[in-house]
C-alpha cells in the first residue's frame, strides 16, 4: 500500500485496477475515505500532480508536459508548484513545457528563476485573434524578469527605464533574501518609517537586510557575494536622485536633474549581482 503523508492526513493510492485513492485523517485513524468525495478540486489536481510526476522521475522521461497546470489552485499550492518545476532540483535534466491562463503566475516563476535561468526560457503569448478566426502566436514575446529588463533599459541608455525596472527587481530580490533569512533562523530585521502612514524605503530595507546576511555570511555559499553586491548599491548615496527614485518607486515626477549614467550603472549591476548570488544561495 502506497501512502502519501501530511500534517493532517495520509493519502492512500491504489494498487489495483479501479481501486479508490483513499485518506485517512490523524484523528481518525483506521477509518479511509473516498478521496475524490473529501479533497476540493484544488487538492485532487495537486495530487494527480505529484502521482504523474513521480510517474515521469521513475520512468525516466526527458520531457514534461502541462496544460494549464495551476488552474483551481490556491495560491500557496501555485508557489509549491513552480518550486517543485524549477527549484527542487527534482526536474533539472528534463524539458518543461507549460502552459497557463494565469499570467500572474507565469510572471512570478519568470522572477524567481533568477535572471540567468529567465533569459534561457523560451517564451510563446497565444494572442486573441481580431475576427479572421485563426490561429495567432507571438513568438517572442519581451521578457517579465525585472532584472534583464533593467539591463536591457540600460544597454539602451535608458536611466529612467532602467531605475524604474530596477526598483521591482530590488523590492523582489530583497524579499527573496529575507525570506532566505527566515528559513535558516531568525528573520526579524527593523525598518524605520518617517511617520505612521509612511512607506518604508527601499535604502533602507537593503542596508538592515545587508548586516543581518553580514553576520551569518561565512556559514552559506553566495552570502558573501549577497553581502558585497549590497554593499556596492548601498556605496551610492542615499540622498542621490537615482535612490530617491528607487525609493519613491516607479512613477514618474518632474525633476531637475538628469539621471547620472554611471550611477545608474552602479545599480543595475549591483542589482545583477545580487540576483545571482541568491540563485547561488537557494542551491539553484
Amino acid at each position: 500500500m502506497h501512502q502519501a503523508i501530511c500534517c493532517t492526513h495520509c493519502t492512500c493510492l491504489p494498487v489495483a485496477e479501479n481501486s479508490k485513492i483513499e485518506v485517512e485523517f490523524i484523528g481518525e485513524p483506521g477509518i479511509r475515505y473516498d478521496a475524490l468525495i473529501i479533497f476540493s478540486e484544488g487538492h485532487i489536481k495537486c495530487l494527480g500532480l505529484a502521482i504523474l510526476l513521480a510517474k515521469n522521475i521513475v520512468q525516466g522521461c526527458p520531457v514534461v508536459i502541462f496544460d494549464d497546470v495551476v488552474n483551481a489552485i490556491d495560491d500557496e499550492h501555485r508557489d509549491g508548484i513552480w518550486r517543485t518545476f524549477f527549484e527542487d532540483g527534482l526536474l533539472d535534466d528534463k524539458q518543461i513545457i507549460l502552459t497557463s491562463h494565469a499570467e500572474e503566475f507565469l510572471i512570478r516563476i519568470q522572477q524567481e528563476l533568477g535572471a540567468a535561468r529567465a533569459g534561457t526560457i523560451k517564451r510563446y503569448k497565444f494572442l486573441p485573434h481580431a475576427g479572421e478566426h485563426e490561429l495567432r502566436v507571438d513568438s517572442n514575446p519581451p521578457t517579465k524578469n525585472y532584472v534583464l529588463l533593467a539591463q536591457q533599459a540600460l544597454d539602451g541608455d535608458e536611466k529612467r527605464e532602467a531605475l524604474r525596472q530596477s526598483r521591482p527587481a530590488l523590492e523582489s530580490l530583497t524579499d527573496n533574501l529575507w525570506s532566505w533569512m527566515g528559513n535558516r533562523g531568525d528573520g526579524r530585521i527593523e525598518i524605520k518609517l518617517s511617520g505612521p502612514r509612511s512607506p518604508w524605503e527601499l535604502n533602507n530595507k537593503c542596508s538592515k537586510l545587508k548586516s543581518a546576511v553580514n553576520r551569518i555570511a561565512g556559514q552559506y555559499s553566495g552570502a558573501s557575494a549577497a553581502v558585497a553586491a549590497l554593499e556596492r548599491l548601498l556605496g551610492v548615496s542615499g540622498s542621490s536622485i537615482e535612490w530617491g527614485y528607487l525609493n519613491s518607486g516607479v512613477h514618474d515626477s518632474q525633476r531637475d536633474h538628469e539621471f547620472d549614467r554611471a550611477t545608474v550603472r552602479i545599480i543595475v549591476e549591483s542589482v545583477v549581482s545580487l540576483d545571482a548570488a541568491i540563485s547561488a544561495m537557494r542551491n539553484r
